[in-house]
């Protein structure tokens, strides 16, 4: 057998790097692991490098078989010597092995030599990537001349060099040659076996720096040498010796028996800390070819890794490391195979007094888990003389890992995770992070594909149940249908007849009788009424004039009122007259109850109403099992009918809903097309695209040079691509520069900047950055998890603007595929709403000194929490009111946050609102962050400015963003003292409506539904039904003016006054609906009524809201002349149903509503996203508006507006047309709010 002992000689030996200090921060032992897993900084590669306290000394890692620091600078000293005079003897050994070598290639075959010497030459090249010389074997030389020795490095350059460890020979096998290695202190051997049949063999696996020592040769000054020599073997049972002069002392080790060796590997496993695994240095590229992960059994790494983890004694190992926090055997774990980490109790601050210890454990960065994410550690039987505690757990390790991340924990919420970085190690023997990164997409695939299988699974399993539970409910009210018959049926029948006579004898006539006879069920049926034989026989029915027949089933259950018709297909005599009606016979009737009647004047049978039988056959009980069964199928067909109307409604809202994001989103993309657009449109994952961007409006114009800065999937993907430095345009404003999404991105981010990092000018879009969607993706955008912490939601707790948004934008963000949840206060009042008799308990615990129940419910589709705690807070009968509001709501915010606490929930966002859950901010920073609720982010939004301005300022400050409902609002009240210092992180993001609660097409209020194409027909009949409900002259060709608003001063009261008179001026019709909490201002609008009030104006001092819908239908204006609105919904209401809004330039108002004479230019950009309305044909305007705030500005937009519906009915019918295409809902605001979370969140 040949051997190649390759003996890495420098110039000093390497030392242990320096100790990392411990910085704690304040509440660190409570920060949950998972914070680092986004955070890819500084992080400890080893327990051991930590310093704990100023007594404990430095903290060494790296010690080969036990060494004691005392004799470690004399024998680094005698190294060094050695290294020296050995340098010219390594390379005639090199120069020596390479002429066997080729004198033994030379008896193989070309093809298979070839083959040898290019595998040998690649080991040679990848050697020279780490700063080691390996012989070639190419060509024969002569020996060269013995370098100079190296010089001694400096001290800063070799402290962070581990000592390296020693090891016992670890066996590779591959493609049927056997090759072996020995490390032993600063030298490495390869030994290679021909087998009988086969040729030699090596094996070409990168050499990598942790294989010659502890440390990273990339902080090396010197480089190593490395030599070969044959060394002799036995093999098969035969002495072979090589060719040329070995060194005696390994001749001598290669020597020994297998029991003389079998005995030296249990001393050295007595003695040594680490085996060969622990000097593998898992760097860039730290794959094992014959691994399980690469097919073939346990490579030599595992089983030396395994054998380590066997023969270790934990004691001896523990016994240098007392102030170590933990260590790991191996050293440095191998892929598949087994390893120990020794966690040292006692040194960790957060975890000292814990009784229990937990390893919350993963792979790869966090990406990558094996088995349970959590393993218990066990105490040790090491002795705690030196005032350690150890803890130890095993676990194997993936195969495809090339780091461990890994934290430790009390199990009850305290953590040691390195001051927040986590702890990590590398690994050796499996994937390199490379070609973890380039299998992302596959495993991206992987994992999508077994989510959509367990997604559709899963529906597939709850739509069987549902089925099971649909069918169980049809057979119920199967039999509770029949039960009620059965119950009663006797009675029921008593006195009931198939047709009825009157009269006897020759005198006898029909009165009614029935088609068929008897009646069949479950078919219709008809009753013939002879009117001149009974009650009515003395009227004589004039033209056009007939009896009404009034019949019910089995004692008058579902009763209907039926206009009866001339019978045609009876023979008449003189004295009859012929009556007939149709009705459906049911399946469980068997009994119709009836009387004929002609206004006051009834046929009642004498007061004891007729009674028409449906004869049972084949007895009761066997009819009772026939027709519970034809019931169970006559209600699963009606279902099923039900369920296909209401798919096909739902499907139709899907799309139209679908249509109003896809247009928000093509609108968006277009105004930032003069700024960044790309080539293709649509970025698809795996295929190039082009970016364009005009520096022009932006922060960056006039910039030299530009660059592309990029990440995925919200800058989560692990690739990154930039800084590219942008092609500047030959012609026109747009520079380019061209990338390729990976196929596991579906989302593109970038920013643009003038320098290619650090410090400089940079365009991210306000903070929120530019992202673009990627089609084709194997890989899916995870959900956000949005938690709104409200005191108000709509409809169940409604008393503003705020109730509405909490609801509608918690909709349109869920629509997009996120988790959204609320939580409340469970008020008193809810006891009483229909709307939540289903709630469910869901926890309890103690809190605040007092015990608090929290219940949940599906509240218009979304899951809604109700904190109840028993100080009784919130047992009243308001949401508002009490003179502890404050305190109230103050305890609620911190409630709601120990309900996520303590049952382990983590959201993504918190969207506070107002004052009342504005405290949350705060809270959240300071009280509950650092201890166990680490992941959220906080989002806060201003509805109403006028309450709580100390609240509002302190959350707009701990808050990540924060909003209010429009941009125009937003920039009217951004210097607002609560607002200013923190404008920074302000935005306005206007409100939207419901556009399922404000449906004209669906809406039941209303006589007839419409759409844009009916809104003439539409309105006519709406009008007509208003003008009918409150007196109106409702058939002139007048304008119909309303206003619908609370009477306060901030609706501008005064202008609402002028309203009503100018209306009436210009021969309109005024409808008012509002009242006002002042009493004088109701005093005053109670005058103005009685004044006005008659055939042309009404007032309706109240809120209703069935009433409400009927005015915005009915009414072709709608003036909203708010004097401040921080967002307003009258104008879009009225726009949605197609009533033309008249404003006051302000707030919300000014960003809806564009005045048909003067924005053309700002409409077509914020509706439609077009920068010239002229070019494009776009005609976007949608309004009138004025700016003052006296009755001369207000008749400057309402006389234009009256004109246009006299002068121009055509336009104004087609004005109507257009505002109820236009997309007011939450489909645009939406987006924005998820821009702004994804934003929170990087904050």
């Amino acid at each position: 057998m040949q051997s190649w002992r390759l003996s890495a000689a420098a110039s000093g030996r390497p030392r242990p790097p320096p100790c990392e200090k411990d910085c704690p921060r304040p509440g660190d032992g409570q920060v949950r692991p998972g914070k680092a897993q986004l955070n890819r900084g500084a992080r400890s590669q080893h327990g051991a490098q930590r310093r704990v306290g100023r007594s404990r000394g430095l903290v060494r890692a790296g010690e080969a078989q036990g060494q004691e620091a005392a004799g470690a600078s004399e024998e680094l000293r005698r190294d060094e010597d050695e290294s020296e005079s050995r340098v010219g003897e390594l390379e005639r050994e090199n120069a020596m092995l390479r002429e066997l070598v080729v004198q033994h290639l030379q008896d193989m075959a070309v093809e298979d030599r070839e083959q040898f010497l290019a595998a040998h030459e690649a080991l040679v090249s990848q050697g020279k990537d780490f700063l080691m010389e390996l012989p070639s074997l190419s060509k024969s030389s002569p020996p060269p001349p013995p370098p100079e020795a190296a010089p001694e490095p400096p001290q800063e350059e070799t402290t962070n060099i581990a000592t390296p460890a020693q090891d016992e020979g670890t066996s590779y096998s591959m493609d049927g040659a056997a090759a072996s290695v020995s490390v032993h202190d600063d030298e490495i051997t390869f030994k290679f076996n021909a087998v009988p049949g086969q040729q030699p063999s090596l094996r070409t696996s990168r050499l990598r720096a942790g294989m010659f020592s502890g440390g990273s040769l990339g902080r090396r000054v010197s480089p190593y040498v490395l030599s070969a020599t044959p060394i002799q073997r036995t093999v098969s049972g035969q002495e072979s010796s090589s060719a040329g002069q070995g060194n005696g002392e390994e001749e001598e080790y290669e020597g020994k028996g297998k029991e003389e060796e079998e005995k030296e590997e249990g001393k050295d496993a007595e003695a040594a800390p680490t085996a060969t695994p622990s000097n593998v240095d898992a760097g860039a590229d730290n794959k094992q070819a014959e691994g399980p992960a690469y097919g073939g059994g346990p490579s030599s790494l595992q089983l030396a890794a395994q054998r380590e983890v066997d023969k270790h004694n934990g004691s001896v190992l523990a016994s240098t490391r007392s102030h170590w926090l933990y260590f790991t055997v191996p050293e440095v774990p191998v892929a598949g195979a087994d390893v120990v980490v020794y966690f040292n109790k006692n040194v960790s601050e957060p975890l000292r007094y814990s009784h229990n210890v937990q390893l919350r454990l993963a792979f790869n960065e966090w990406e990558l888990e094996a088995g349970s994410s959590l393993s218990d550690m066990t105490p040790t039987t090491i002795p705690h003389d030196d005032g350690s505690d150890w803890w130890s757990c095993q676990f194997t390790t993936p195969t495809e890992a090339y780091e461990m991340n890994f934290v430790f924990g009390d199990g009850v919420g305290t953590y040691d995770n390195n001051c927040g970085d986590n702890f990590m190690c590398q690994v050796a023997g499996g994937m390199s992070q490379m070609e973890w990164l380039d299998g992302a997409p596959a495993r991206a695939a992987a994992a999508e594909a077994v989510r959509k299988a367990a997604e559709e699974a899963a529906v597939a399993e709850a739509e069987k149940q549902r089925q099971a539970d649909l069918a169980r409910q049809d057979l119920e009210r199967a039999q509770w249908r029949i039960g009620e018959v059965m119950a009663k049926v006797q009675g029921l029948q008593a006195g009931a007849v198939s047709r009825c006579e009157t009269g006897r004898g020759t005198g006898s006539r029909t009165l009614w009788l029935t088609k068929p006879e008897p009646l069949v069920r479950g078919s219709p049926g008809r009753l013939l009424y002879n009117s001149r034989a009974g009650a009515l026989s003395s009227i004589v029915f004039p033209e056009g004039q007939c009896p009404t027949l009034s019949i019910g089933c089995n004692g008058w259950n579902n009763p209907q009122d039926i206009l009866m018709t001339r019978a045609t297909d009876v023979v008449v005599r003189p004295d009859e007259e012929w009556w007939e009606a149709t009705f459906d016979v049911p399946l469980e009737a068997v009994e119709f109850t009836f009387v004929v009647k002609y206004y006051d004047i009834f046929d009642n049978n004498n007061g004891a109403d007729h009674k028409l039988l449906v004869p049972v056959s084949g007895g009761f009980k066997a009819w009772e099992a026939h027709t519970t069964e034809l019931l169970r199928q006559q209600e699963f067909a009606n279902r099923i009918e039900q369920e296909r109307i209401h798919n096909l409604r739902e499907a139709k809202r899907q799309e139209i809903r679908q249509k109003g994001r896809d247009k928000a989103r093509a609108v968006a993309r277009r105004q930032i097309k003069h700024v960044m657009f790309t080539q293709p449109s649509v970025v698809k994952a795996g295929e190039e695209v082009t970016v364009y961007y005009s520096p022009n409006d932006t922060p960056l114009n006039g910039c030299q040079d530009i660059y592309l800065l990029g990440g995925w999937n919200r800058w989560t993907h692990r690739k990154n691509y930039g800084p590219l430095k942008m092609m500047a345009p030959k012609e026109g404003n747009h520079w380019r520069a061209s990338v390729t999404p990976p196929r596991d991105a579906y989302m593109m981010d970038f920013v643009f900047a003038n320098v290619s990092g650090g410090d400089g000018i940079y365009d991210n879009r306000g903070g929120l950055d530019y992202h673009l969607p990627i089609e084709g993706s194997v890989a899916t955008e995870p959900p956000l998890n949005i938690v709104h912490i409200s005191v108000e939601m709509a409809p169940i707790a409604k008393v503003g603007g705020l109730a509405d948004v909490v609801t509608s934008l918690g909709r349109a963000v869920k629509e997009q595929g996120h988790l959204v949840e609320i939580i409340l206060p469970r008020y008193d009042f809810f006891l009483q709403s229909p709307m939540l008799n289903q709630m469910q308990y869901e926890t309890e615990f103690d809190w605040g000194g007092t015990h608090i129940y929290v219940s949940t419910q599906i509240v218009e589709g979304l899951r809604v929490f109700f904190i109840e705690p028993m100080n009784g807070f919130f047992s009243i009968p308001t949401v508002y009111g009490r003179i502890d509001d404050g305190q109230r709501f103050n305890f609620f915010c911190k409630a709601a946050m120990e309900f996520l606490l303590q049952t382990g929930r983590q959201p993504d966002i918190l969207h506070c609102h107002d004052w009342s859950t504005a405290s949350v901010a705060r809270s959240y920073w300071e009280d509950y962050h650092y201890f166990g609720l680490w992941k959220p982010r906080v989002v806060f939004t201003i509805h109403n400015l006028n309450y709580g301005e100390i609240q509002i300022g302190e959350a707009a400050h701990y808050a990540q963003r924060f909003t209010t409902v429009s941009p125009s609002y937003a920039f009217e009240v951004g210097g607002h003292p609560a607002i200013a210092p923190n404008v920074g992180k302000f935005m306005g993001i206007r409100n939207g409506i419901d556009t399922e609660l404000w449906d004209p097409e669906n809406d039941q209020f209303l006589p007839r539904g419409y759409d844009a194409d009916s809104v003439v027909e539409g309105k006519k009949a709406a009008r007509e039904a208003l003008s009918q409900r409150l007196g109106l002259a409702g058939w002139r060709d007048a304008p119909m003016i309303g206003v619908v608003s609370r009477l306060t001063a901030q609706k501008g009261i005064h202008l609402i006054k002028h309203v009503a008179w100018r209306t009436l001026d210009r021969g309109g019709i005024f409808v008012l609906l509002g009242s006002a909490p002042d009493p004088k201002i109701q005093a005053e609008f109670n005058a103005l009524g009685g004044q006005l009030s008659g055939e042309n104006a009404s007032f309706y001092f109240a809120y209703d809201e069935p009433l409400s819908h009927l005015v915005y239908a009915a009414c072709d204006i709608i003036v909203v002349p708010s004097m401040f609105e921080p967002c307003g919904l009258s104008q879009m209401i009225a726009m949605r149903y197609g009533a033309i809004p008249c404003v006051r330039k302000t707030g919300g108002l000014h960003d809806t509503v564009f005045d048909v004479d003067y924005d053309k230019e700002r409409a077509a950009w914020d509706v439609e996203g077009s920068s010239d309305w002229q070019r494009d044909g776009i005609e976007a305007t949608n309004g009138y508006s004025f700016e003052g705030t006296d009755p001369g500005a207000l008749d400057s937009a309402l006389q234009r507006v009256i004109d246009a519906y006299y002068m121009d009915k055509g336009f104004f019918h087609g004005l109507q047309k257009r505002v109820m295409l236009q997309d007011w809902s939450w489909n645009r605001p939406a987006l924005d709010y998820i821009e702004l979370y994804y934003s929170a969140m990087k904050s």
